[in-house]
């Protein structure tokens, strides 16, 4: 929501940017769901690929990888337990997605799309709002990519936000005694697709975290990739005030994004290789086997 600033990885300075899922651990021979022959089953192994490119076929693919500044006062809330910002696994029917991908995607539509079909299986659905959207709509400024502190503690606060919120639906949805599934608008891996990665990585230190804790907070991962990565002609900002990236910036935090979340095992890429309409389709099935594959 409106967010502008440079993004390196490693010295590669990739453009300036603007800021604006359900499945149970992976088991060996772990299958990719597809409808494109150009999708290969992984066999033996838990890694599935998508064959033909970012705008190739097929479904998805699942990955799972077999001078310190001044002290700032404000840090992440944390939980003194050795689970810290790990949900307990009691509530096994209980689901967690982070819904998340770069700039018209199609996200809002998808999580209406597959809302319908879990509620029409008996699912209760909670959708947790957009933290950073919260935060700018209520009048505080991202300070830019250079706000040295002021940015430190604006990444904290909304991190804080962010444990919060998920926390307080998945703890009502356990309380209902009802299977559901808790849909995050973005999740916390997102934060470091915003950031230098040496920012992030002070502010997951500062604040006693790794990202595998981070990771361990989702099920599923569902990414839906933008209209500005094989789409390109229904790329549009007109329909959502906030967003000011341009095609070429869009396709970049994109790819950024799915090289924050490769880490997770149930990563799971919506692409555009058929018409809208289809991807939704796939972003659905995709969900819904994952929770079939938990029954």
């Amino acid at each position: 929501a409106g967010r502008m600033m440079l993004l390196f990885r490693g010295n590669r300075k990739i453009l300036n940017l603007t800021r604006g899922c359900m499945c149970p651990k992976l088991k060996g021979g772990e299958r990719v769901l597809s409808t494109n022959s150009n999708t290969k089953n992984s066999g033996s192994g838990i890694m599935g690929f998508v064959m033909g490119g970012c705008a190739g076929g097929g479904l998805a693919y699942y990955s799972l990888m077999g001078s310190k500044k001044q002290q700032h006062t404000n840090t992440v809330s944390t939980r003194k337990s050795s689970s810290s910002h790990h949900y307990d696994q009691e509530a096994a029917n209980i689901y967690r997605i982070a819904l998340t991908g770069g700039p018209c995607g199609g996200k809002s539509s998808s999580l209406e799309a597959f809302s319908k079909e879990l509620s029409a299986r008996g699912y209760n659905v909670y959708r947790a709002p957009e933290i950073p959207t919260i935060l700018i709509n209520g009048g505080a400024e991202y300070p830019g990519i250079d706000g040295g502190e002021k940015l430190f503690e604006f990444e904290t606060h909304l991190m804080n936000l962010q444990l919060a919120s998920e926390d307080a639906f998945y703890g009502i949805a356990k309380s209902q005694n009802k299977p559901g599934v808790v849909v995050m608008d973005r999740g916390m891996l997102d934060i470091p697709a915003y950031l230098p990665e040496k920012l992030w990585k002070e502010i997951l230190e500062r604040n006693n975290l790794t990202e595998n804790q981070l990771i361990d907070r989702y099920d599923m991962v569902l990414h839906l990739v933008s209209a500005a990565n094989g789409a390109e002609q229904f790329y549009t900002t007109s329909n959502n005030q906030a967003r000011k990236e341009t095609v070429e910036e869009a396709r970049a935090l994109d790819e950024t994004m799915i090289e924050c979340w490769k880490n997770h095992p149930r990563h799971a890429v919506i692409d555009n290789s058929t018409d809208f309409a289809g991807k939704l389709s796939r972003a659905t099935a995709a969900v819904v086997e994952m929770i079939e594959s938990d029954i």
